[in-house]
């Protein structure tokens, strides 16, 4: 290699070295914040406020509605649903990705308004210190994922139980012979409610959550959904689970799988 073509790659790899790494835990809160900031001006019908969370050639398309491009565009499409739609909804991010860059990143998670309820899809880029919104798009779904009233009341019961701790109560949720967990899971009621007391032991946590979509066949019905559990200080842990359930000889439905993991922050 020529002296030449040193001179010119040392520089660049001092510059590189001296780049300081980003800190992508910090900018996750930092945009998590944001989103509530955004939550709290909707809430208080400030349109220019949210606005100016958007970068000036963001884009912004909602479900049934016409795509608005620029900063300006999009306050007075805000001011136009605050009037039509009224300021009472709310939305929750349950994931956030940072790009490794520090310049990118993705939230998505649920919004819901008096009679509607979906999903929304955010992303920001990064000008200067501040993060920006790039593009943001949102798609309504029917409420618990279209699961039947047996259903939803199942899993209303499923989180009171849970938040009571009453783990004997829960096992009767589930078929004599259920599996909760992977391959290696709690079988069997005893088994089942042994599983949930080893668990408040370790995590005394408070959860609520709903379907996002529901499926059935014959006796069989499949659900799947997210969990949204807080403990006492606080922290939030968002989960993602799948559950099959059974119709017994009465008619009444049992659950015979349940699964759960972790979803990324």
């Amino acid at each position: 290699m020529s002296p030449r073509a040193l001179a010119l790659i040392a520089p660049a790899l001092l510059l590189a070295s001296c780049t300081p790494p980003v800190d992508v835990d910090a900018e996750r809160d930092a945009i998590r914040a944001q989103s509530e900031q955004w939550l709290a001006m909707s809430r208080a019908g400030d349109a220019a406020g949210v606005a100016a969370l958007f970068a000036d050639d963001a884009t912004l398309l909602w479900e049934d509605r016409p795509l608005v491009s620029g900063g300006e565009a999009v306050e007075a499409f805000l001011v136009r649903d605050f009037a039509e739609s009224g300021t009472d909804g709310t939305f929750r991010a349950d994931r956030i990705d940072v790009a490794a860059s520090g310049d990118l990143a993705v939230e998505s998670g649920t919004w819901r308004g008096e009679s509607q309820e979906g999903r929304y899809l955010t992303v920001y880029r990064k000008e200067g210190d501040a993060w920006k919104v790039q593009a943001d798009m949102s798609l309504g779904a029917s409420p618990n994922g279209g699961a039947p009233a047996w259903a939803t009341t199942q899993l209303a019961t499923w989180y009171e139980l849970y938040n009571a701790r009453d783990g004997e109560g829960l096992s009767r949720i589930y078929a004599p012979d259920a599996v909760v967990g992977g391959t290696a899971g709690a079988r069997g009621r005893a088994a089942i409610a042994r599983r949930f007391r080893d668990g408040w032991a370790e995590s005394d946590d408070t959860c609520t959550g709903a379907y996002d979509d529901f499926r059935m066949v014959d006796d069989l019905a499949v659900g799947s959904g997210r969990d949204v559990c807080t403990t006492p200080d606080g922290q939030t842990t968002t989960y993602r689970w799948m559950s099959v359930a059974e119709r017994q000889a009465d008619g009444s439905w049992l659950l015979i799988r349940d699964r759960g993991v972790e979803m990324g922050s």
